[in-house]
């Protein structure tokens, strides 16, 4: 008898469930464009519903819009990153989808490999004991080491060259002009 009410109990509360996961997030169609070299330097997303907003999205990469935007009917979004150091940066975009009543433009910034494991293997802050008193140098000195003395010094950093510097962007064309539009970036640390 025990084992037929939990069951009843489970069933119930799998139907509960039900009509709450589809409207969670539902993909939405969406068209997109990315480049390396916009001509816009300052980080930025801008949503375009109009023509004019549409064409100035492309102006800010540097291209002329492609005519295939509809008012009404579509909405545009524009990520861009901002200038960057070197080659190697992009705008991923992972997913366009509704989420209750708004459309939600989802992206990561991707960088270098170098990058990225620099990151990962920085170090983490370690408490520092405080070090004795520095002896107080004789005038003219100014911390020089005293002649014959060996210099203990760090060696110096490694200097790798740099790319080209960029300025990373993705434009994302969505079919639905019903709902705004969020965007929110993933970070991954």
């Amino acid at each position: 008898m025990p084992r037929r009410r939990m069951l009843t109990i489970g069933i119930a509360s799998a139907g509960m469930l039900l009509p709450i996961v589809p409207s969670l997030a539902q993909t939405i169609e969406a068209r997109q464009w990315q480049g390396a070299t916009a001509v816009t330097r300052q980080p930025e997303h801008l949503v375009a519903s109009t023509i004019s907003e549409w064409r100035s999205l492309w102006s800010r990469v540097g291209s002329p819009a492609p005519d295939m935007f509809e008012p009404g009917r579509m909405n545009a979004v524009g990520i861009f990153l901002g200038r960057r150091a070197s080659e190697g940066y992009a705008v991923n975009v992972l997913s366009t989808a509704r989420r209750r009543d708004r459309i939600v433009v989802v992206f990561e910034e991707r960088m270098p490999m170098e990058q990225m494991m620099a990151q990962r293997a920085a170090p983490r802050p370690v408490a520092s004991t405080p070090t004795p008193a520095m002896p107080s140098l004789p005038s003219g000195a100014a911390g020089f080491a005293a002649p014959g003395a060996a210099a203990s010094l760090p060696p110096p950093p490694t200097v790798r060259p740099v790319g080209h510097p960029t300025s990373p962007w993705a434009i994302v064309l969505i079919n639905r002009a019903d709902l705004p539009v969020s965007v929110e970036q993933r970070l991954f640390r």
